[in-house]
């Protein structure tokens, strides 16, 4: 399987519902977050396109050609604010893929491991870190499962 921009609009693009169990280690809390997530794969750089005006929507912005090394996220939560996440992502099986979030809010480093279990189904299981000192601050597990359109 290659990381193409087709393989990306096919297995993420679209609306997914999702559930978020996070557990922060340091204050021993977890929270669980219910949440309608739309994902829209582009290649233009620099430009976004944004399906709603709320929350909900993440916009993946691809312009590298060679998809095995940096890429860039544009996090869009409403369309006057917009977080640019530089990316590491690499495949490590046909289903498997790791991705590294660089420098989120200047505090953090968050690793997180996608498993694609079918074109509808998916969970990733992420280590947040702290930038400084590269202690764990956080474990974060969400399940993916894709509505339909």
């Amino acid at each position: 399987m290659n990381l193409t921009l087709d393989f990306f609009a096919k297995n993420f693009q679209g609306r997914w519902f999702t559930q978020t169990n996070t557990y922060l280690l340091g204050t021993k809390r977890q929270k669980l977050h219910l949440k309608e997530l739309n994902i829209l794969i582009t290649k233009i750089k620099d430009k976004g396109y944004i399906i709603k005006k709320d929350n909900r929507n993440t916009l993946l912005n691809i312009y590298n050609k060679d998809y095995d090394e940096l890429l860039r996220i544009y996090k869009a939560n409403n369309l006057n604010n917009r977080n640019i996440v530089e990316t590491n992502i690499g495949q490590i099986e046909n289903n498997l893929f790791k991705v590294n979030y660089i420098n989120i809010k200047n505090k953090y480093n968050y690793e997180e491991y996608i498993y694609l279990i079918h074109t509808n189904l998916m969970f990733s299981v992420g280590i947040l870190k702290n930038r400084n000192n590269y202690s764990y601050y956080g474990i974060i597990i969400t399940s993916y499962i894709k509505l339909k359109s």
